[in-house]
């Protein structure tokens, strides 16, 4: 805007109505296309935690590492018999423009690698400890076609946990005394998520055996 100083004390309503771009902004809030909604707030110089409340995120200004896009390899970085590294392989986009999904294995060090699953969305996320790793799996639904459950393999124990909670894409931010906390859909009617791994329903654990890969 060439006088952005009119803008100052004004909510991001005031500055919609004052630039005279209020029906711009909700004709593409009602297209869903958070881009057109994105560039707006920018041009007058709304602050981007402010954008993203408002509209939410888009591909281009999510942090990586997001659904999609993140590494082959997630390390907890312990220096100890617990080191042990989430690869991913095999990725590719579940339909255009999409979060990317893929075979996804932990390589732990002096053991077998074990295979998590062959639909798993990232990135992972360790805990605090580095002994739990939370890992976005993908599922089939008859009614709402993709869906992602949390799986929450264990170290200590040897297992895979798998919740009931159904989720459309997950983004997960903190993992820190047993609660992990992000984001549902972070692009298209975004949620904030709290999710209690203590309190949560359980859809099943699975024991794994070292000795040779599982398949979940």
């Amino acid at each position: 805007m060439n006088n952005p100083e009119i803008f100052e004390g004004t909510t991001v309503n005031e500055r919609r109505y004052l630039s005279g771009m209020m029906n711009e902004f909700d004709k593409a809030i009602k297209k869903d296309n958070r881009n057109i909604a994105y560039r707006i707030l920018r041009e007058l110089k709304v602050d981007e935690p402010s954008i993203i409340l408002t509209v939410g995120y888009t591909k281009e200004n999510m942090k990586y590492p997001n659904a999609w896009d993140f590494p082959n390899e997630n390390s907890n970085k312990l220096k100890n018999e617990n080191n042990a590294t989430l690869e991913y392989s095999n990725l590719y986009e579940i339909g255009m423009g999409a979060p990317i999904s893929g075979i996804c294995k932990l390589n732990r060090k002096g053991e077998n690698t074990v295979l998590i699953g062959n639909n798993c969305g990232g990135p992972g996320l360790w805990n605090e400890s580095g002994l739990k790793i939370a890992i976005p799996i993908w599922k089939n639904s008859f009614f709402k076609g993709k869906i992602q459950k949390i799986g929450i393999f264990d170290l200590k124990k040897n297992t895979l946990t798998k919740y009931k909670k159904k989720f459309r894409v997950l983004n997960l931010e903190t993992f820190k005394k047993n609660t992990i906390k992000g984001i549902d859909s972070p692009i298209h009617k975004t949620k904030n998520i709290e999710f209690s791994i203590e309190n949560e329903k359980i859809e099943k654990i699975i024991e794994i055996k070292i000795t040779g890969g599982n398949t979940v």
